[in-house]
């Protein structure tokens, strides 16, 4: 398994103006799973959040001069990809936008263009009654929890 990466990375939870959440889906290499996430990476060298969240909605989604917005969810994971053992810091923040067609154009990854399976826009009730793979596992709660009482005071620990 090896030594673990160490990461921070930042995520946006896109949020169009009818309530649903933009999500991306990749297939990890080895075991073939496929999961859906927010868009986001990780942080470089000297690189604040709101940076690198320009730079990776730009490359993943297509999306140019995103107001990002506060600091909504956190979590700790540890997972395997690509044969590799990466323990990752996540810091999700709000991205209210009007609905628009992701197009992951400019991504120079070639790892992750490879493993990149689609985009969908989601409703929490969708994400809930799903049997597809999210991260974080509880993300239609927390979606719904989001939508109905708007952003947290403080940052909450969504979980694995």
């Amino acid at each position: 398994m090896g030594t673990p990466e160490e990461r921070c990375a930042a995520r946006a939870v896109i949020v169009a103006d009818a309530g649903s959440l933009l999500l991306m889906q990749a297939q990890e290499p080895v075991s073939g799973r496929c999961v859906w996430f927010t868009p986001g990476g990780g942080m470089e060298v000297n690189e604040d959040a709101n940076t690198c969240l320009q730079r990776e909605l730009r490359e993943e989604t297509g999306l140019t001069q995103a107001e990002i917005g506060p600091l909504i969810w956190r979590r700790q994971h540890t997972f395997m990809w690509d044969g590799r053992l990466i323990v990752q810091q996540e810091f999700f923040y709000l991205v209210k936008t009007e609905p628009f067609e992701p197009a992951m154009i400019d991504n120079p990854s070639p790892g992750e263009a490879a493993s990149f399976r689609g985009f969908r826009w989601w409703r929490p009730e969708e994400i809930i009654a799903s049997d597809d793979h999210f991260a974080p596992r509880k993300l239609g709660v927390h979606l719904r929890e989001l939508l109905e009482n708007g952003p947290p005071r403080e940052p909450v620990d969504v979980g694995v």
